[in-house]
């Protein structure tokens, strides 16, 4: 089994702890362990205010450091939200099975879901960033 299997099974199913373990929790552990990539630090705050973090999401000076792409690759950074400059939520794209996107959520835990499923189920836009 190879280290990417070994890491994935063992943060799926993982239960979802809006101070311990949330989106950007997972995001950045995904990024820095599978990918070498380190994330800010996120204001615990943030979870409970979602205006600031689709603002803080939009605007913060790291996001200079990530340019969108139409297509995503393999580690590919997602905000998901309503609407474009409104992401409340992160995840990773990843390239298995045709690609799926790991992130976690209340009540789901971590999963890996299709794209489509987040953007049809939950009426996400989808937005993939990679490092400039």
């Amino acid at each position: 089994m190879s280290e990417r299997a070994d890491f994935l099974r063992s943060v799926r199913g993982r239960a979802y702890d809006r101070e311990a373990f949330n989106c950007w929790h997972l995001a950045s552990l995904v990024q820095a362990a599978l990918f070498g990539r380190l994330l800010p630090i996120a204001d615990p705050a943030l979870v409970a205010d979602t205006r600031e973090r689709a603002r803080v999401l939009a605007s913060h000076p790291t996001r200079a450091e990530w340019r969108e792409v139409a297509v995503p690759v393999d580690g590919a950074l997602v905000l998901m939200g309503k609407a474009a400059g409104a992401e409340t939520h992160a995840g990773t794209w990843l390239a298995e099975d045709g690609g799926l996107i790991l992130h976690t959520d209340e009540p789901h835990g971590v999963a890996l879901d299709p794209p489509l499923e987040l953007a049809q189920a939950r009426r996400w836009r989808l937005t993939y960033l990679i490092p400039v």
